[in-house]
């Protein structure tokens, strides 16, 4: 081993390695945590962004289902429709409005919020358009629609 005296060799290992020990983490310690510290963050925002996608990609599964959904009671319906038609002046204001937003070229407008309405408008053409301003301005009157069948009418 070393020509050095036991007693300095212990003196090293009780003293003067914890107080080296010290002094380094002393001066490397903030580097230490910021490492951590930016891995945690990175880590963190990776698993939020991966989450905001899987929140996304089933909100939209979630949609799909639920308009796959209502086209089969809309056929359905339909159907039951065809045996009994709805007499306006039989009926009440919201069987009448929901048979004429039957009509409209959107699958279960009447439940759908303004957002999700103005998603499909630009798909449409100016006659579907046309009916659903008509059925909008008489019935919810929701200014966003509105204001974008006016805008994509426009162009």
């Amino acid at each position: 081993m070393s020509d050095r005296p036991a007693i300095e060799r212990v003196f090293d290992l009780a003293v003067y390695a914890p107080l080296g020990l010290v002094l380094s983490l002393r001066a490397h310690l903030p580097r230490q945590v910021q490492q951590g510290r930016q891995a945690l963050e990175n880590r963190v925002q990776l698993a939020r962004f991966i989450g905001q996608i899987a929140v996304r990609e089933g909100n939209k599964a979630v949609v799909k289902r639920i308009e796959a959904r209502r086209g089969d009671e809309l056929v359905r319906s339909d159907v039951t429709a065809s045996h009994s038609p709805v007499d306006p002046a039989a009926a009440g204001p919201e069987t009448v409005s929901s048979a004429l937003a039957a009509d409209l070229p959107i699958l279960g407008y009447e439940s759908l919020a303004a957002v999700h309405v103005v998603e499909r408008l630009g798909s449409l053409s100016d006659d579907e358009l046309d009916r659903i301003h008509r059925f909008e301005a008489t019935h919810r009157a929701r200014r966003t629609i509105l204001a974008k069948i006016a805008q994509l009418q426009a162009r």
